[in-house]
């Protein structure tokens, strides 16, 4: 009776194991637009057509207010990744001090990824002032909420005052930069933009606006990912390591960035696709085994 017992405990699916595919799955978005586009904007081959890009295509060839449907694919694919790190972040912290600040980016995230969906990227709702002024009312709504049982400290502080300025991450290319991609008058010039200008444009990209743009977006991904993989609570330990794949696409998507590796092979999908298999099996391996070895100590002790 104890064999049996023993041989189905080890057949059983683990427990968060499809939280942790859930993750590793998530970790493909940042680059999922290059898996089902071609450079030229067209479908791949294996993907079936469903008639989803003629939908949102209008009279002028825009998709959605985007120039193509792989640009509108990776934009909104890269902000529903930000958007899963900080839900992660929030969904592992509770009984935190920095529980109802995490709300911030959160709700940012929604609104960026609705202005989005309902192609309101040219319209005053798009604004970097909009956004200020959204950001500091959820702010003041969250501190409010915080306020009914706490208190706030130094460290608090410092952690609220660094997730609010974090949340300005995905639009601070419209805080410093005019849509005709030159400084705004307040910011001061100390030589960035012309370090990082060359042949190739600005740190590979057509401008400096642009540069920054990407660049936060997925510094604003890795850092929702990392503070959910180093916060992550005490109840909720078995999937942690897989929140290392999408730490680590994140942090790779940055460096390519800074590097300029835009257009070499180490920004191909594969290659992305290979490190997020790799690391994926990786962690399976050893979450199986460490699981495998605490049903036997559970089942060597009832006997």
């Amino acid at each position: 009776m104890t064999q049996l017992k023993k041989r189905k405990l080890k057949t059983k699916i683990p427990s968060g194991f499809w939280i942790a595919m859930a993750i590793v799955s998530l970790s493909s978005l940042p680059y999922l637009h290059e898996a089902i586009t071609t450079f030229n904007s067209g479908l791949q081959k294996w993907v079936p057509i469903l008639g989803i890009e003629n939908f949102l295509t209008d009279n002028q060839g825009k998709v959605l207010g985007f120039s193509t449907y792989r640009m509108f694919l990776y934009t909104l694919f890269i902000f529903l990744f930000t958007e899963f790190s900080w839900l992660a972040w929030l969904f592992v912290s509770k009984r935190t001090s920095y529980y109802y600040a995490l709300f911030i980016p959160v709700v940012m995230g929604a609104y960026q990824i609705l202005i989005i969906l309902f192609n309101l990227r040219k319209s005053v709702a798009n604004t970097p002032e909009v956004k200020l002024i959204l950001l500091l009312g959820i702010s003041l709504i969250s501190v409010l909420a915080y306020l009914k049982k706490n208190r706030f400290n130094l460290s608090t502080s410092i952690i609220w005052l660094s997730i609010i300025s974090i949340s300005t991450l995905p639009y601070l290319h419209d805080i410093i930069t005019l849509r005709d991609a030159s400084l705004r008058s307040w910011v001061p010039i100390i030589g960035i933009e012309s370090f990082l200008t060359n042949s190739d444009g600005v740190g590979g990209f057509w401008s400096y606006r642009s540069f920054v743009y990407f660049l936060m977006l997925h510094l604003y991904a890795h850092l929702g990912w990392l503070g959910a993989f180093i916060y992550y609570g005490a109840r909720k330990k078995k999937p942690r390591p897989f929140l290392l794949v999408p730490v680590i696409i994140s942090l790779y998507s940055v460096i390519i960035i800074l590097l300029n590796w835009q257009e070499t092979g180490f920004n191909k999908p594969n290659i992305k696709f290979y490190i997020t298999l790799a690391l994926s099996a990786l962690l399976a391996l050893n979450f199986f085994f460490n699981d495998k070895l605490k049903i036997q100590n559970k089942v060597t002790r009832k006997i």
